[in-house]
């Protein structure tokens, strides 16, 4: 996005919040600038309408972006609703037919089944306990991808090249040992 446009949201922004403290000066507009111009206009437009309508107190950064992924990929699943493809799967499937049970559920809900085992759900003599289990870790995992959507591209490469350089750090070191 271009800065000239940046600006015509955060003058939409100041005529709202219209707090002193809120953006005061040309040097916190630049950082925000900084923080938000990789997402597009007509999207960072959106979700700082539906911030306006939703927010009391000023936004920060995080909110934009987190409303910014909730524009582009739409709110997350709750775990019922994951549990319930499970409940399905199981159904429709059974405990023989792994890959097309697996094949029938979102990112999510496969990576829950796949920790906990489809077999072992299918034949699971307490689905409340197995229940439990799929929503803690559904939950950590759907919070997981929806902090890493708030995250810039270039942030999100920049700390994968130091994972991968600590990772090859590491290797050398244990070899050493």
């Amino acid at each position: 996005m271009e800065l000239s446009k940046f600006l015509i949201l955060v003058k939409g922004l100041k005529a709202v919040y219209t707090s002193d403290r809120f953006l005061p000066d040309e040097d916190s507009i630049k950082i925000w600038y900084a923080l938000l111009k990789d997402i597009s206009y007509e999207v960072l437009n959106l979700a700082i309408q539906k911030y306006i309508m939703t927010g009391v107190y000023p936004p920060t950064v995080a909110d934009l972006r987190r409303l910014s992924a909730e524009v582009t990929q739409g709110q997350q699943r709750d775990w019922g609703a994951g549990w319930e493809q499970v409940l399905l799967a199981i159904r429709k499937y059974g405990m023989y037919q792994i890959n097309e049970a697996l094949d029938s559920m979102d990112e999510i809900t496969r990576q829950c089944v796949e920790r906990l085992g489809f077999k072992e759900i299918c034949m699971s003599e307490n689905l409340a306990n197995d229940r439990a289990n799929f929503r803690m870790i559904y939950e950590q995992l759907a919070e997981r991808k929806t902090k890493d959507a708030q995250l810039s591209e270039a942030l999100t490469e920049k700390i994968n090249a130091i994972l991968v350089e600590n990772k090859k750090q590491m290797e050398i070191e244990e070899k050493q040992i």
